[in-house]
């Protein structure tokens, strides 16, 4: 940040990418619980301040950004006070534990942070969940975490491991996850949100440039609140026993075509992670929705019969989207 050329090229690319993805998750925990709204919120490892800002657009009264980089707070200040908001700064640098933020919040935000953290290092997913823990003490009673991370494969692998440890000390994940075992993507898979989004002209033309795609916005993502301890995660299955009819379900991949032809999406819900399949065409009215899934968005289905590789839909099927992504 200290380098006024690479400063202008993330300005440019990066920080209306983490703008956007941090307003889509602000829009995501209103459409989910609403009332009361968030008055309160902290922005770890604000950098020059994208998901501060977001968090002033959505209305939060009072922010307060910290990072290790003093230059960095200070472009933040001046774009918040360009669009009229007040930014609370303060330098922090959590390798070396200084500028400890205090006071309580209702919302604490780490975007595209906790990779930076001790990178290569054995212990990282360890020192990370210590970190995140502690941070937890600074929660009002309401009060959850925003973790977003880039969707590269072994960033998003860690984000999930971050989020596994802190579901074995007692953290309940509320978005966008439904299943609250160990991941069961890991440890070959992975697992992230993707959002439709119009960016803006400049960026196009720098992705293009750059080779970057930025057709859609791609992020490893979860909100989480504190709880009790618990016992360690359950494993889910590969293929659910239970009927998994009724229960509220993620859609996790993009559509995938079987080797039998049938169109199938990875699900993850109460009952875990597996396919859910369909004909390739299937004229039942209640199948329909099925061929219109999007990752990301959340479902409920019956009339679904058990398979080899999952569950699969047919002309006695129904399926219903309750969760719908929104779109920037």
């Amino acid at each position: 940040m200290s380098d006024p050329d690479l400063l202008g090229a993330y300005l440019l690319h990066f920080w209306p990418v983490s703008f956007v993805q941090v307003s889509l998750c602000l829009e995501m925990i209103g459409r989910m619980y609403g009332e009361p709204a968030i008055e309160t919120a902290l922005d770890l490892g604000a950098g020059p301040g994208a998901a501060s800002l977001a968090l002033l657009e959505a209305g939060i009264r009072r922010v307060n950004a910290c990072d290790r980089s003093g230059a960095a707070l200070a472009l933040a200040r001046k774009i918040a006070q360009g669009r009229g908001h007040g930014l609370e700064t303060r330098q922090w640098d959590a390798l070396k534990s200084t500028g400890q933020p205090t006071g309580r919040y209702d919302l604490v935000v780490v975007a595209h942070t906790l990779n930076e953290l001790w990178a290569g290092h054995p212990d990282r997913i360890s020192l990370r969940v210590t970190l995140l823990q502690r941070i937890g003490a600074l929660l009002s009673p309401r009060g959850r975490l925003l973790v977003v991370e880039p969707a590269l494969m072994k960033v998003a692998q860690d984000a999930i491991r971050v989020r596994d440890g802190l579901a074995a000390g007692g953290w309940k994940v509320l978005m966008p996850c439904i299943w609250q075992g160990a991941c069961p993507a890991l440890p070959q898979g992975t697992c992230h949100g993707e959002f439709e989004w119009s960016p803006p002209r400049e960026m196009v033309r720098i992705s293009h440039a750059a080779r970057i795609g930025r057709e859609t916005l791609k992020m490893a993502w979860f909100v989480l609140r504190k709880g009790e301890p618990s016992a360690a995660p359950e494993t889910a299955p590969a293929v659910p026993e239970t009927a998994p009819d009724g229960g509220l379900y993620r859609v996790v991949s993009e559509p995938l075509l079987s080797k039998s032809g049938r169109i199938r999406y990875l699900v993850c819900g109460p009952l875990g992670r597996f396919a859910l399949s369909a004909p390739k065409e299937c004229p039942a009215p209640g199948v329909k929705p099925f061929y219109l899934l999007k990752r990301g968005e959340g479902i409920r289905f019956t009339g679904a019969r058990k398979r080899e590789s999952g569950w699969g839909l047919d002309a006695g099927s129904s399926i219903a989207v309750e969760e719908r992504v929104p779109r920037s």
